[in-house]
């Protein structure tokens, strides 16, 4: 099969100046990026969350394992140098960390993006974190084109630099208007939205912290995390996200992950509840694409 190669009709000089045929693109040998952390996807992602929701100490966990191996170029533009000090103090001469605080860096189109250029040529890390985009983002009146134009000037320096970039910035209170959706909480203008490769929102629930994420290369997530030492850890296996809004639907997930197939009478058994029960959550799970069985005669199985 003959490559498809363009040519002009004409003068050869006026093949365009910019851009090239898809086939010459495909067949470039891109090395493949591994991932810098397990919970952090490829690229720029924008991380939001409610004020004091945990934004920055996840920010800050990220850092502090990725910098044992990797370097780490942290924006901490919301803290002093005391405020900074008493958030790193666990951190040590092993972690390669260069910090940036409070007074230290200009915005984007006040000298910061000469900055940002300076620091990523310099310094070389592999994770840039940004907290918080307020402080980091060129201001202006918040129309469309213009958050697109001041988020498109970050993504462009850290795509340039081949970098991957964790940015927080806020998510607004829960309304009685609300979708269902949790990343039309991120405050500020879709643009926002759209510029980013992935989006994260980082939310409390029920003493469990939850992490959603989607990209454009990537299959939306949710992780269940909790908080304890200080740490954050992920909490597996199935049905933990269905943990604190139908909790009978995520029993019946980790009995099934357990045993591997039940029909409805054994499930009943085990949970000590009425066939009838266990059925309309069965069924519910099975219009989730969670659980399945072949017919109603046959034991029901994890998806």
């Amino acid at each position: 099969m003959n490559s498809y190669q363009f040519v002009p009709d004409g003068d050869p000089r006026d093949l365009p100046s910019i851009g090239q045929p898809l086939h010459e693109l495909l067949s470039k040998q891109l090395e493949p990026k591994e991932k810098v952390h397990p919970w952090l996807p490829g690229g720029l992602t924008l991380l939001a969350g409610k004020t004091k929701a945990g934004k920055s100490t996840f920010a800050e966990q990220i850092a502090e394992e990725v910098s044992l191996e990797k370097r780490v170029l942290y924006l901490a533009l919301e803290y002093n140098e005391r405020m900074a000090q008493g958030r790193f103090e666990r951190f040590n001469e092993n972690h390669q960390l260069h910090i940036v605080v409070e007074g230290q860096m200009d915005r984007m189109g006040k000298g910061g993006a000469e900055q940002f250029e300076e620091l990523l040529w310099k310094y070389k890390p592999e994770l840039v974190i940004v907290d918080i985009l307020a402080k980091l983002k060129r201001q202006n009146t918040g129309h469309y084109d213009a958050e697109y134009n001041a988020m498109t000037e970050i993504k462009e320096l850290i795509d340039n630099h081949d970098k991957d970039c964790l940015v927080l910035t806020h998510s607004g209170k829960p309304t009685a208007n609300d979708s269902d959706d949790p990343f039309d909480k991120i405050i500020g203008s879709t643009a926002l939205q759209g510029v980013p490769d992935n989006l994260m929102i980082l939310a409390q629930s029920s003493g469990h912290t939850k992490l959603n994420t989607k990209g454009r290369l990537i299959f939306p997530s949710e992780k269940v995390l909790t908080f304890e030492n200080g740490k954050y850890t992920e909490k597996t296996g199935a049905g933990v996200e269905l943990q604190d809004e139908a909790p009978l639907q995520a029993q019946i997930l980790k009995l099934l992950e357990d045993y591997g197939q039940l029909r409805v009478s054994e499930l009943a058994k085990h949970l000590q509840r009425s066939d009838p029960q266990i059925s309309a959550a069965c069924s519910k799970l099975q219009n989730k694409n969670k659980i399945s069985r072949e017919d109603r005669t046959q034991p029901y199985y994890l998806v």
